[in-house]
């Protein structure tokens, strides 16, 4: 019977326990409930709504420096002014070059017969036959035609 009365006190003191336990539970629900978090999503929208509408700004500016860069790539050569100024300069230069060499070597052809007439050689032929055959020998040892 011992173990009996040890047993129910045990079980009295459990209960107990168990009883300060129920009541705590109690007054901590009521606090909960009469403490209640209300659920909204109210602050949530307001701060994506700032973060969309910094992102639209962000996303202006960048439209803006896109436009910016597309408008220099546009107005931007390949080489450089400087470049493609020393190349005409050149190229002009090299036209002046052979147009002036082909007029000196068009005089020097003029001057050629202007020094030596072709009818000064005929009739200082005519006048001497012996130098008219010595003439002819020297053009074929020569191969002019």
């Amino acid at each position: 019977m011992k173990k009996i009365d040890e047993i129910m006190e045990l079980m009295s003191d459990e209960i107990q326990d168990f009883q300060v336990a129920l009541l705590q539970l109690r007054k901590m629900t009521n606090e909960l409930q009469s403490h209640s978090i209300p659920i909204s999503t109210e602050v949530m929208e307001r701060q994506l709504g700032f973060f969309f509408q910094k992102q639209q700004e962000k996303d202006a500016l960048m439209a803006d420096k896109l436009e910016a860069i597309d408008k220099k790539l546009k107005k931007a050569y390949i080489l450089p002014k400087s470049m493609g100024i020393l190349f005409g300069s050149v190229l002009v230069l090299l036209i002046s070059i052979i147009c002036y060499m082909g007029l000196q070597l068009e005089n020097s052809k003029n001057d050629k017969n202007d020094v030596y007439p072709a009818f000064q050689y005929g009739e200082y032929l005519k006048e001497n036959p012996g130098r008219r055959e010595a003439y002819k020998n020297w053009l074929q040892n020569h191969n002019i035609p």
